[in-house]
This record gives C-alpha cells, structure tokens and sequence, in this order.
C-alpha cells in the first residue's frame, strides 16, 4: 500500500509538468531574433540570414533568403508595413515588404562611421548607433546625411557597456545595454532618461510597458509610471531570450530554437 501511495504521489507531482510540456513546441530550430508584426506574424531571422513569416498557428507564410548569407543583428517587424534586417558584419541592411521582397541590401558608407546597431524610425529615417564616433544618429536612409547626433560619453560617464539592441516605439528610441540601465532618446534624438532596468539584452512591447526576460520572469516596466512587476515564465521556457506574446501564447526564442508554448499574462 505505500507503495502505491508513493506512486501516486510522485504522478500527481509530475503531472502538471507533464501537461507544461505538451503544449509545447518547437517551431524552428537555427533561429537568431524574433519580431512581432502589426498584422499579428511572426518573423523569423535564421543564423544564416534567412527571414520566414509564420501566422499565428506558426505555418509558414513567406521566406526570404539573401544572396550572401550572413548573420541579421537586428530584425524589426513592428513600424509600418516594412520589415528591417539589419547586418552588422557586411555594414548593410534589408528592407522587405509584406511578401518578404526586396530590391536588395543597402550598403551604409563605412566612411561615414561604423553601425553597431540600426533601427527603423517611425518617419521613415533610421537610427543608428555609430561605434567609431560612439554617437547615437538619426540617418536620412535616402542620401545618408545625418539629420540628429547625441554623443553618448556623457551619458555613460565612462562606465561600462554592450548595447544589444534598439527600438523606436511611441516616438521614442530604446537602447538596451547589457551592462547598465535601458537608455531612452526623443525623436530627435535628444536623451531623455535611464530606465531602472539593468542588464537588459532585449526587449519589446505590451501595449504601454516595455517587457524583457530575466533569470526566469517576464519583468514589465512602465516608463510613465515609472512600475516594475514581475510574472513567472512557464517552467519550460525559463532559458528564453527573446518572447512575444501572441493571442494567449508565448512565442519564444530559447537555444537558437522558436518555440510556441501554451500560457499568456
């Protein structure tokens, strides 16, 4: 008899991890970054550069592949109805349409500095984050001439720093630092403040809270009313490092893998 009573203890505790993974998937393996777009896809670059486009039940949609394949640094999907791929390593960025068509990579002039990162602005320019001036740019995509500037020496006060990613949302620019707080700019690139959110690699949007994945957790942040709160990753995702939220369901990106796993907040 206590035998079986062990035994059906231990059932009833694996149970619920039991129900946690089977409502888990892995969607694609080779997976780099992860983006949202407004009509609810989601966006897929691969560490060879390929872009594919996946609905919500994660089918297969479009896919795009470059002609040199190289790795994309940062993939943005939400501004407008064009989706940005940035690479680093060839100083040069794609624009793709709906059907993930494109007239080619646009190659930045190296004379004019060095882009850690890019993002698309809302007005149809791009910000740049230029490592060999250390300046955060507004960029007209058209000629190249740079429209704003903010050094960014003052602002970091020497300390250190490993800038990740960026993003503009609601006329403002987010620059992530994995050594130190989010760092927000106006539209004109004007600094604005530091978020008390530390270490941050990546992030993205609900609504008004800007959300990242740390040590576990969802961690939201109100930048208005300046609110942290916390909420628990279901146990299969606790290695994510990149998470979209998506009609109940989390969209994750954990060991170079895209997986769907049931839940929502």
């Amino acid at each position: 008899m206590g035998s079986l009573m062990h035994r059906l203890l231990l059932f009833f505790l694996l149970v619920p991890s039991l129900l946690k993974a089977q409502d888990l998937k892995i969607i694609l393996k080779d997976t780099e970054h992860i983006s949202l777009s407004r009509q609810g896809n989601i966006l897929v670059a691969s560490r060879k550069g390929d872009v594919q486009m996946l609905d919500s039940n994660g089918i297969l949609i479009q896919h795009f592949s470059p002609r040199k394949p190289a790795a994309i640094h940062l993939l943005e999907a939400w501004n407008g109805l064009r989706i940005f791929a940035f690479n680093r390593d060839f100083q040069s960025y794609f624009m793709l349409d709906r059907f993930l068509l494109s007239d080619g990579p646009v190659n930045l002039d190296q004379e004019k500095g060095y882009a850690r990162l890019m993002a698309p602005a809302q007005d149809g320019n791009l910000w740049l984050l230029d490592e060999a001036s250390f300046q955060v740019r507004k960029v007209n995509p058209a000629n190249g001439n740079v429209l704003f500037s903010t050094p960014l020496d003052l602002i970091l006060s020497g300390r250190p720093y490993e800038f990740s990613f960026m993003r503009e949302y609601q006329n403002q620019l987010y620059l992530a630092d994995k050594q130190g707080p989010v760092l927000v700019f106006d539209q004109n690139g004007t600094f604005r403040k530091k978020l008390p959110l530390e270490n941050c690699s990546w992030f993205g949007f609900d609504g008004e809270e800007l959300y990242t994945v740390q040590k576990g957790e969802i961690v939201r942040f109100h930048p208005f009313r300046l609110s942290i709160r916390k909420e628990a990753l279901p146990e299969v995702l606790k290695e994510a490092s990149e998470l979209l939220m998506l009609n109940g369901k989390f969209w994750a990106l954990q060991k170079g893998e895209l997986i769907q796993a049931g839940g929502g907040n």
